[in-house]
């Protein structure tokens, strides 16, 4: 479970990376208030993960953990997982959506995709048994260029998603009233994350018979 925990986190880390650079692009280069309501999404996730954090601040943690680092190592998996997970929506929205674009894989698309699911998945369970089955001796050495090799194919994922933005960010506009009405929606739901973290941790708990 520790496992897939740091994947997740690995994943979660990879989408913020590049919600962020959308949100950079699209004020430099796109329309602003879609990235307005972009980093007003942003605003709930991160709330959170700094209210839990806020929360288990007086938890004492070991860190001298040795798993510490097979499982940062694993959550790298997730970073890529989440570059390409860009890649794939990006170029969804260039084909499906605009027609602007042209899937250059020889397989097509969406069969293009099937080439990148045949890397990440063996590499992700690959690097599963080498980070938690294998012995410890042998872990770090085998996953460790596994790791950096994934990595650099999810950068170039991620290049190929910045690519595909630019379709996004040369078509993509949202009307004054429709901007309005989703701006106030998400500032709400901002505003009522915390309170209700906050109520939650608050509410006592049942008594056990």
């Amino acid at each position: 479970m520790r496992s897939m925990e740091s994947l997740g986190a690995g994943f979660l880390a990879g989408a913020g990376i590049v919600w962020g650079f959308n949100i950079v692009s699209l004020f430099r280069n796109g329309d602003a208030s879609i990235a307005l309501l972009y980093l007003t999404v942003l605003v709930i996730p991160v709330s959170t993960l700094l209210y839990l954090k806020l929360k288990n601040a007086n938890r004492r943690t070991n860190a001298a953990d040795r798993s510490l680092l097979r499982n940062f190592l694993f959550s790298c998996q997730g970073v890529a997982l989440g570059f390409w997970a860009f890649d794939v929506v990006t170029t969804f929205y260039g084909i499906n959506v605009t027609g602007l674009a042209v899937e250059l894989n020889p397989l097509g698309w969406p069969l293009g995709i099937l080439s990148g699911f045949a890397f990440y998945g063996p590499s992700v369970v690959l690097s599963y048994f080498l980070l938690f089955k294998s012995e410890e001796n042998v872990r770090f050495y085998a996953a460790a260029p596994l790791t950096m090799l994934t990595l650099a194919m999810g950068a170039m994922n991620l290049r190929a998603g910045a690519q595909n933005l630019q379709v996004f960010l040369d078509s993509a506009r949202l009307a004054t009233g429709v901007n309005f009405g989703l701006s106030a929606a998400l500032g709400t739901v901002c505003l009522m994350v915390p309170f209700a973290l906050k109520g939650k941790e608050t509410q006592p708990e049942p008594l056990s018979p």
